[in-house]
């Protein structure tokens, strides 16, 4: 699997809402964002 980056921009508050979301999950902050992506539908095929 190829990595590449991906850039949210968050207000301050939305960054803290997420850190405090994480620290209840005993996960990283990245770690949330990745599970939260995880959930998106699968990409159609654009053939």
């Amino acid at each position: 699997m190829k990595s590449k980056k991906l850039v949210v921009r968050v207000t301050e508050f939305e960054k803290k809402q997420l850190q405090e979301e994480a620290d209840r999950r005993g996960m990283t902050y990245s770690e949330l964002l990745r599970s939260l992506i995880a959930r998106f539908p699968l990409p159609k095929d654009s053939v």
